[in-house]
Parts: C-alpha cells; structure tokens; sequence
C-alpha cells in the first residue's frame, strides 16, 4: 500500500490476524448493521471521488469522528495497560490517540480514492461484536484492489447505538497492529506508568512526522 499507515499494517500475518479475530463462532448474518456499515460508505463514495486531494483527505477525517469510536479503540490498543494509566496520562493520551488514529484511518482510506465500496455480507461473533465485510464496487480491469475485502468491525451498545471499532483488509486489521505496536513500546520501557510516557512521546513524534 503506498501510505506508511497501510504498508504498517499489512505487513502482519494475515492468519493470525484471522485467528484472533474469528476466535468465537460466528452465529449469523445481521442485515441492520449491514445497512448501517452500507450507509457509511455511500457517504464516503463521493468523498473518494472529490477532485481535490486535501478536500478529501479533510472529509474523510469527519467520517471518522462522525463514526469511529475512537475512545474505544483507544483503550483496546493498550492492552492490558490501559488500566495501568494515571488520570493525567489518561488526559493527555486519549486526544493524542484521536489525532494519530484519525490521520491512520485518513491515510488508508484515501488509497480507495476514486472507488466505491459496497457491503457483501457479515457475521456476528456476539450480540454486540459484529464484522461486516465489502469490496470494491465495479473495479477497473487490472485494479490491484479487485479482490481485496475490506472488513469493519462494529460494536453495538447495550442501548442498541452502532460504531465501527476497527477497520482492515483481507482479515489484518487496523487496532491489532497498533495494539501490537503499542505494547511493545510500553514493555520495552518499563511497562506501568513510566512506559505509558514513552508510549505518549512516540505518538508526539509520528505526528509531527
């Protein structure tokens, strides 16, 4: 993928991206969050199909905040340390996260530019833990997208709201790569509190990359 963000991410084994994500049995297909996923991404269609690059890149970004639950992910990509944080790491690392994964899931995105998406099926891993999957809508002949799945992860709260938590292609996902990636960095410094710091340095530094 041209972007940094997608090249990061699809380095990743796909089969054990799989194997995380597909754990539990998937029960069935569940049409209204089909409708839901299908909503977003005639939304994005002339979005992708804008002629101006940053005007793109600037709406894609709404999409995001309008969609993507960015607290949630946030939290998951800490593992087990997002219970580790203090009140003020956890003030300054959720808008820093915001930012960086907004500027990921923006990057990403904008490689389907031109192109629209529409929903082929899903399956549900829980009443609240749905995966609903699309693929590009009439591919050029040739296009190095035209088998590619592209799958949304959405949660359903206990009131019924959808939101998509995750976002991947060909089952190697977005949030496991940055989990893996955040981990890592917190570990590798000492874990706890002091490794949460390095962790909210590192993302200081990408954005300003």
């Amino acid at each position: 993928m041209r972007s940094l963000a997608r090249r990061s991410v699809f380095r990743l084994a796909a089969a054990g991206a799989a194997a995380f994500c597909f754990a539990t049995q998937p029960a069935a297909a569940d049409q209204a969050v089909e409708d839901y996923v299908q909503g977003i991404l005639d939304e994005a269609a002339p979005i992708l199909a804008g002629a101006d690059h940053q005007t793109m890149l600037d709406n894609i970004e709404a999409l995001v905040d309008e969609y993507v639950d960015m607290r949630r992910i946030g939290r998951f990509v800490l593992g087990q340390y997002a219970r580790r944080m203090s009140e003020e790491q956890e003030a300054e690392y959720y808008p820093l996260f915001h930012r960086y994964a907004k500027k990921i899931y923006r990057n990403t995105l904008s490689d389907y530019a031109g192109e629209s998406l529409v929903v082929t099926g899903s399956v549900d891993r829980s009443e609240r833990d749905i995966i609903v999957n699309s693929k590009i809508k009439n591919p050029e002949p040739g296009s190095s997208y035209a088998n590619t799945v592209i799958h949304w992860r959405v949660y359903r709260s206990r009131d019924g709201d959808l939101s998509i938590v995750d976002a991947g292609a060909d089952n190697v996902w977005l949030a496991i790569e940055q989990r893996s990636q955040f981990t890592s960095i917190i570990a590798n410094n000492g874990g706890g509190e002091k490794g949460v710091d390095a962790l909210i340095a590192e993302i200081k530094t990408r954005l300003e990359g």
